[in-house]
């Protein structure tokens, strides 16, 4: 049988992949191979990840040790390269816009194997945002674009990309999310830290330093005087908030736990981006303190709101979120329906 690669490393781009194993599965027109590369620490929740997906024969692993980006870049196409070599692919799959998706497609397109593009034609338009320089590069490469919103159309159509090479199928992430939430829905995490639903903000920081760690302490403290703050993380960021008082400060759950988290938050505060999507299809509030996103779709219909550094604008949208009045209604994006991948492999089926 044909054989497809899907290639993931962070846990963004697994979720986009990880649907696809089961469609194919279920079509019996390709054998799936997932090949994801793991960083020291990420082991145990992938192996959940896996577990909670029925990955087992389909699943490969490539162990990496820490190094720099470019290192780590230029040992995944090796790595990779010997993988494609073995396997011959008719389509090589980058799940996200990693160091290991930019290495596998460019690994594929030096080897002459078709490259899809999954969550084609985002763009943040900015350029100090590592994913997006291999967004660039992985579109540029490849010979099929699936676009998940309609931004993505506008802008693969304005670098010139040819029309019938771009497809709107919607969001593989989203999938993921369908299936995962079944099983989140019986998290007892709710009872283990005695939180009720939608009486608790949630706070989702980067665990690198930021330039916001001042405006996230006098917000953190306004918050905490008036509701329950929940701040899941690594140390790093619990250390440098350690001086607000009124936090709850926890170690991060699992994915499934924090799932039913974002689930039951009155509002999720971050800055960052990894979980717009997710928070839109729940119907959550996401205050973000970015100037940018690669998904527009998620604030103009959903969600989503970038506030930058405004604290005062933060500090209002907290107040009438928590003031209990009735929010606006918030739109599902298009396609945005747990079936994404099943359309792309009816696309490639005839592709092939």
């Amino acid at each position: 049988m044909k054989k497809i690669v899907l290639i993931a490393q962070d846990r963004a781009a697994f979720l986009h992949v990880a649907p696809f194993v089961s469609v194919f599965r279920k079509k019996g027109v390709f054998e799936p191979v997932l090949v994801r590369a793991l960083t020291p620490g990420s082991r145990a929740e992938h192996d959940v990840l896996a577990s909670a997906f029925g990955l087992s024969d389909e699943l490969r692993t490539i162990e990496l040790e820490p190094c720099t980006p470019v290192v780590e870049t230029a040992s995944l196409m090796l790595a990779l390269e010997r993988v494609l070599s073995e396997l011959e692919p008719v389509f090589v799959v980058p799940g996200g816009h990693d160091s290991a998706s930019l290495a596998g497609a460019l690994a594929a397109a030096k080897m002459g194997i078709p490259v899809v593009s999954l969550d084609a034609g985002l763009r943040s338009y900015d350029r100090a945002d590592p994913e997006e320089l291999s967004r660039l590069v992985i579109d540029s490469v490849a010979a099929l674009h699936f676009v998940s919103e309609h931004s993505g159309i506008y802008n693969l159509m304005n670098e010139g990309f040819a029309d019938e090479r771009i497809l709107f199928v919607g969001n593989t992430a989203i999938d993921s999310l369908v299936t995962l939430m079944a099983k989140a829905n019986e998290s007892a995490v709710l009872e283990t830290l005695s939180l009720a639903p939608k009486k608790f903000v949630t706070v989702l920081l980067k665990p690198e330093p930021s330039e916001n760690r001042d405006l996230f302490s006098k917000v953190l403290e306004s918050l905490a005087a008036t509701s329950t703050v929940l701040l899941p993380g690594s140390p790093s960021p619990a250390d440098a908030l350690g001086g607000v008082s009124g936090l709850r400060m926890i170690d991060m759950p699992g994915y499934i736990d924090l799932l039913r988290l974002l689930k039951e938050s009155a509002f999720v505060l971050t800055d960052s981006a990894e979980f717009e999507a997710e928070l839109t299809v729940m119907n959550v509030p996401c205050l973000t303190l970015r100037q940018s996103t690669a998904r527009p779709s998620t604030v103009e219909l959903g969600t989503n709101v970038l506030i930058a550094s405004d604290e005062q604008e933060i500090l209002d949208r907290a107040s009438v979120i928590l003031s209990g009045k009735p929010s606006e209604k918030t739109l599902i994006p298009e396609k945005w329906d747990g079936a994404a991948a099943k359309r792309i492999a009816e696309v490639l089926e005839r592709a092939e």
